[in-house]
């Protein structure tokens, strides 16, 4: 019997860290999603245009993992090829790659030369004041990372002790924060890299200035069997003020019916000039056999004096974290969601793929990533289709959205 309770709250527990690690890695995952509450307007939907497709690596498979545009005519994608275990070329290492686009055509770039060529996970982020940092993994940590100035790529110096990147906010070429995903940040201030302790476990950053940073993740209290995705936890935010790291104090989160292994995590802040928001969830760890409380989105808000609870993320067009705004007619949310400037919640209709990409049967579509081409009201996204079939074609795809 004691060995069932211990085989049983070990499974749960694993459950728990492995989603909430999910839920930290995949924030701009754009994964097909319910359509409940989404207008259905024939007249007004949107879809996605296929702009270039690729064939996948023979023996193996490509992905687009992150696209950013800077400009018109300064747009990158971020893949890699990994070969198939068991099948001919599998001794041969990921391939990453990039893609620019100049304003007429894609062209395959490599990356830059001290990234080698065997990375995966690589993603863009915007540095504010112009460019692009590009950020890669050699294996589960070893980060690389370089910036792009918008002529050349300069890499900078592999941070200390080889962490893993969980969120990355780069205000300046000379100013880029880095997050382990635990309770270390990491600051380059143009020359050197600084590793600096945080009062708690966080998971997402961002911030508008180089003293005006906000972290979420969790907090806790003493304990050994205590951390991420584990019972106890609380919302956490810790404020950057130019010198030091500070924990602020945010409202806490309780099931109606009590539920002793409830956890609350922070996965994502999203900061703009006078407003920063949260999000995150309330969730179970049940250490017995007895049903779970369903997990409850939950929303934040810093009023420039304290974090007050907003209503929870639900509904259709509720969740508006990371969204990428479509010039001045509204925000696209999701791959099927689309917030109009007025709004209303429109859906995105998935696109039929060209009879000459070979799909047999219902397509199946996926984006990874969207980016908005500044100065323009277009969006591009990154992703896949093939195949519902046993025999499926697979195109790694760039598409645009179309009105």
């Amino acid at each position: 019997m004691g060995n069932t309770y211990v085989n049983t709250r070990a499974v749960k527990i694993n459950v728990a860290i492995a989603v909430v690690l999910l839920l930290v890695v995949a924030v701009v995952a754009l994964r097909a999603t319910s359509d409940s509450g989404v207008t259905r307007n024939s007249d007004s939907d949107m879809t996605w245009n296929y702009d270039e497709a690729f064939d996948q690596r023979a023996n193996g498979t490509t992905v687009l993992s992150d696209v950013r545009a800077t400009a018109a005519d300064d747009i990158w994608a971020a893949g890699q090829s990994t070969p198939t275990i068991g099948q001919p070329g599998d001794e041969s290492a990921d391939d990453g790659f990039l893609l620019h686009h100049d304003g007429t055509h894609w062209q395959r770039r490599p990356l830059p030369a001290s990234f080698g060529t065997s990375v995966y996970d690589a993603r863009f982020d915007a540095v504010d004041s112009g460019g692009l940092l590009l950020t890669a993994s050699l294996d589960l940590n070893s980060l690389r990372m370089a910036h792009w100035d918008g002529t050349r790529w300069t890499a900078l110096p592999e941070l200390p002790g080889d962490p893993r990147a969980a969120d990355i906010k780069a205000l300046a070429p000379d100013d880029i924060w880095v997050l382990d995903g635990g309770t270390r940040a990491y600051h380059w201030d143009g020359t050197r890299w600084t590793a600096m302790d945080l009062p708690t476990t966080v998971a997402a950053l961002d911030g508008v200035a180089s003293d005006d940073l906000w972290a979420v993740g969790s907090r806790y209290g003493k304990g050994p069997d205590e951390g991420p995705g584990l019972p106890g936890g609380q919302p956490a935010a810790v404020h950057w003020d130019g010198r030091a790291w500070k924990l602020v104090p945010t409202p806490e989160y309780h099931y109606t019916v009590p539920a002793p292994e409830q956890t609350v995590l922070l996965t994502q802040v999203v900061a703009l000039d006078g407003d920063v928001h949260a999000y995150g969830e309330l969730t179970s760890v049940s250490e017995d056999d007895e049903p779970d409380p369903p997990a409850e989105h939950i929303h934040l808000r810093w009023n420039g004096t304290r974090w007050t609870k907003l209503p929870n993320t639900e509904g259709a067009c509720a969740d508006r974290g990371h969204a990428v705004r479509d010039g001045e007619r509204g925000e696209v949310l999701s791959a099927r969601k689309y917030l109009t400037a007025d709004g209303s919640c429109e859906r995105i209709a998935d696109p039929e793929p060209p009879s000459s990409y070979g799909i047999k049967g219902k397509a199946w579509f996926r984006l990874n990533a969207i980016t908005a081409v500044p100065g323009t009201d277009k969006i591009l996204g990154v992703g896949s289709v093939a195949s519902a079939s046993s025999d499926p074609a697979y195109k790694v795809i760039i598409v645009s959205l179309k009105r």
